[in-house]
């Protein structure tokens, strides 16, 4: 037992100099972060200058994310590479945090070593991994957070020990606290795949769920005391409005690049202008103007979507089903230099006969990737504990999917990312570990 663990260890410690060897690699050619640019971003001079206040008036997010990067920016000062490099690092110990995990499951559920070894190896050499890496938003944080809920998921089944809800609870909460996708009922969720892994109703664990699902709403309730909206994040109204393709009005009506910085100079935005983070030029995204229309266009979104429903939800299924024509690092906005080293498909040019085949074949890997998962949770016999907390995971990514789907415009490569390198690591390890069954089965066929 000494020698198989001492081999572990050994096939473990060599993933994490082979991660750093290739992670530096990247980092000297120059693979690196756009910079902090984006909408989900609090105004840097202001994180820098004021970082409570500014989160606080940060009404278009939750606040866990800009308070990571506002405290990066403090400590780096007006060194934006230093802050990308920090961050980087953070992100680098996100992914060691996943390959301690699949180490941590080699040990509890004795994973052969060479589905350890080539499962640690898919994590440190997807190309996935290494462009969130360098993205400066929370994906990479939230892939992390679930390889964890999984775990804890995994142990709580095995041991029901009542920590282990505080754990998975306590991640899902710093996940509604960091991306408005993770909408309150999130935690509501949670509380039921925990019931279903200790199979019995408990009042204690009822009552700890509704405690962490009182925590999840105080963005909400902040945001209601402030700005009169109750929601974690104010974006939900034009993101809706980009999903009403049948009225180019109200999509240009409620598009931020409708809106306009004089406005401000109206009495009415004037004087509700608490902070400086609610100014047009400060942050589009987070100006009084911008959460102004944010009702209207959630309002007149959800009633076009009553009276148009069948356009809505085909059009929305069209788009997850096209979402899976792509991988994960296919995303639009690429690290610098990425497509230097990972430009596989980014010179594919749309009607080419090479674009086709490609399409083709990465929608017909999703429907066997698919078919597989839901074939191993129905058919077959493995580890009743890791079995159901992987179950427990594929019905959170059903969760990001319909959510990302139904009530986001686009980026859907990059909520898959979240809770699709998990699923990917427990496909890899159903063909491996089960090739044998798979091989019969279609001799079976055949014959």
């Amino acid at each position: 037992m000494n020698i198989s663990y001492f081999k572990e260890k050994k096939i473990f410690l060599f993933s994490i100099f082979l991660f750093f060897l290739i992670r530096i690699f990247f980092f000297q050619r120059g693979i690196t972060f756009n910079g902090f640019g984006y909408w989900q971003i609090a105004n840097l001079d202001l994180l820098k200058e004021d970082l409570i206040k500014t989160i606080y008036y940060f009404h278009y997010q939750p606040p866990l994310w800009n308070m990571l990067i506002g405290s990066i920016i403090k400590i780096s000062g007006q060194n934006e590479d230093l802050a990308k490099n920090i961050l980087l690092l953070i992100h680098w110990s996100f992914s060691i945090g996943i390959l301690f995990v699949i180490y941590k499951l080699k040990i509890k559920i004795n994973l052969n070593n060479k589905i350890f070894l080539i499962s640690l190896l898919t994590i440190i050499l997807n190309p996935s991994l290494i462009f969130f890496e360098n993205y400066a938003l929370y994906n990479h944080f939230s892939c992390f957070v679930f390889f964890l809920i999984f775990y804890n998921f995994y142990l709580l089944a095995k041991s029901k020990n009542i920590r282990y809800e505080y754990y998975i609870l306590s991640l899902s909460l710093m996940l509604t606290w960091t991306w408005p996708i993770f909408h309150p009922i999130f935690i509501i969720i949670v509380y039921f795949l925990i019931a279903y892994l200790k199979n019995i109703f408990e009042i204690k664990s009822l009552i700890i769920s509704l405690i962490f699902f009182l925590l999840s709403l105080t963005p909400s309730i902040k945001n209601k005391h402030e700005f009169n909206f109750f929601g974690n994040g104010s974006g939900l109204g034009q993101n809706m409005s980009g999903l009403i393709y049948w009225n180019d009005e109200l999509r240009k009506t409620c598009g931020y690049n409708n809106l306009s910085e004089n406005i401000e100079k109206d009495g009415k935005y004037n004087q509700n202008i608490k902070h400086p983070s609610l100014l047009y030029k400060n942050h589009i995204q987070n100006s009084l103007e911008a959460l102004d229309k944010s009702g209207y266009c959630l309002k007149n979104s959800i009633y076009e979507i009553k009276n148009n429903f069948s356009k809505y939800f085909f059009y929305r299924l069209r788009v997850l089903i096209a979402s899976h024509n792509r991988f994960s690092f296919e995303y639009f906005q690429p690290p610098v230099n990425f497509n230097k080293y990972f430009d596989f498909f980014s010179k594919l040019k749309k009607k080419d006969f090479s674009w086709v085949i490609k399409k083709i074949l990465i929608n017909l890997f999703f429907t066997f990737y698919y078919l597989i998962l839901i074939f191993y949770f129905l058919k077959i016999k493995d580890n009743d504990n890791f079995k159901k907390a992987s179950l427990c995971i594929f019905l959170l990514h059903i969760y990001i999917l319909i959510i990302g789907t139904f009530l986001n415009n686009q980026e859907q490569e990059r909520f898959r990312y979240t809770s699709g390198i998990f699923l990917n690591f427990l496909f890899l390890y159903i063909i491996l570990k089960y090739r044998f069954l798979f091989k019969r089965l279609f001799n079976y066929k055949k014959s």
